[in-house]
């Protein structure tokens, strides 16, 4: 099995046991066409993340404003960053997610929701999620819910609450009890979650690289046989800050921060600016796969070049 397939089979394997019986009643009944296009609504590019000739055509096609009121100065609000996913795998779109990250004094809060689409017999079957991720204001993980609606009634669903140093997990096969190092632990599940990584590496470490247990709802019920634990222990990612990255889109150019995620499925790259996550790319020259911010790029993403600081 090839790299990419493994790390999607991580983040949605807990519908891995769907597609047997999905395969079977595709026989004995007609699919529903799918809508396979990525458009989406879009948003501007801050202007100090682009070089400076970028920026300055950037500045100037943006219409004037008028200037801001100064007053008294308004009371502490969390912070709200949106944004949206496109997934390619071998070049060829598997899916999309928008999401929604909410972070106050107190509490860190992702909402997402999305699709993904894959072969089965000769018709294509979509699948839609939605994903709930509360936190602290550290981005220690409380709780995780997650819905997966699938075609015929081949719904799942993962519910989790994190208490202390125990976690308790409930599937559509059942509930377990997970032993954690709530000051390690991290949950992963679709792919907006892997945005939050870069905001993880300046919270919860001193310097350019940081290592965290994985709470992996991606897996299937039984956290133990894939993408989750191995008996008692989570499985282990690092990222590590590791220089920069250009990144073109069009004819936009900008640098980035270059991550490099580790665990058991390889060695991953990540682009974020600002601790704001741009992009994720996972595989090798015989298999790719690739999550990027449609929303800022809507004709797609590529890396133009890197400087490693390793």
């Amino acid at each position: 099995m090839s790299r990419r397939r493994k790390v999607v089979i991580s983040i949605i394997g807990g519908l891995v046991v769907v597609i047997g019986g999905l395969i079977a009643a595709f026989f004995l009944s007609s699919p529903t066409p799918v809508d396979l296009s990525l458009d989406g609504p879009t948003q501007d590019i801050p202007l100090d993340w682009l070089d400076d000739e970028a920026s300055s055509t950037a500045a100037s096609e943006t219409p004037d404003t008028e200037p801001e009121a100064h007053g008294a100065s308004a009371p502490p609000s969390p912070t709200v960053t949106t944004g949206r996913l496109a997934m390619i795998g071998d070049g060829k779109p598997f899916g999309e997610e928008t999401y929604e990250l909410v972070l106050s004094e107190d509490r860190a809060t992702l909402r997402s929701s999305g699709r993904f689409w894959f072969k089965v017999v000769v018709a294509t079957v979509q699948v839609t999620f939605e994903q709930v991720l509360e936190g602290g204001a550290d981005l220690r993980p409380l709780s995780y819910t997650a819905e997966f609606h699938a075609p015929l009634g081949f719904d799942r669903s993962v519910r989790a609450t994190i208490e202390g140093n125990r976690a308790t997990i409930e599937r559509s096969g059942g509930t377990e009890e997970i032993p954690i190092d709530p000051e390690r632990t991290v949950a992963l599940g679709m792919f907006s979650t892997y945005a939050l990584l870069p905001k993880l590496v300046s919270l919860r470490s001193a310097g350019d690289s940081a290592s965290f247990d994985v709470l992996a709802f991606g897996g299937p019920p039984n956290q133990g046989s894939d993408g989750g634990s191995s008996g008692d222990e989570l499985p282990v990612m690092t990222v590590e800050r590791a220089g920069s990255a250009f990144l073109r889109a069009d004819d936009l150019r900008l640098e980035a921060d270059r991550y490099v995620v580790t665990s058991d499925l390889g060695e991953n790259e990540l682009y974020a600016r600002d601790d704001e996550f741009l992009a994720l790319r996972a595989g090798d020259e015989e298999s790719t796969l690739w999550v990027y911010r449609s929303d800022f790029f809507p004709d797609g993403l590529e890396v133009e070049g890197s400087t490693s600081s390793r």
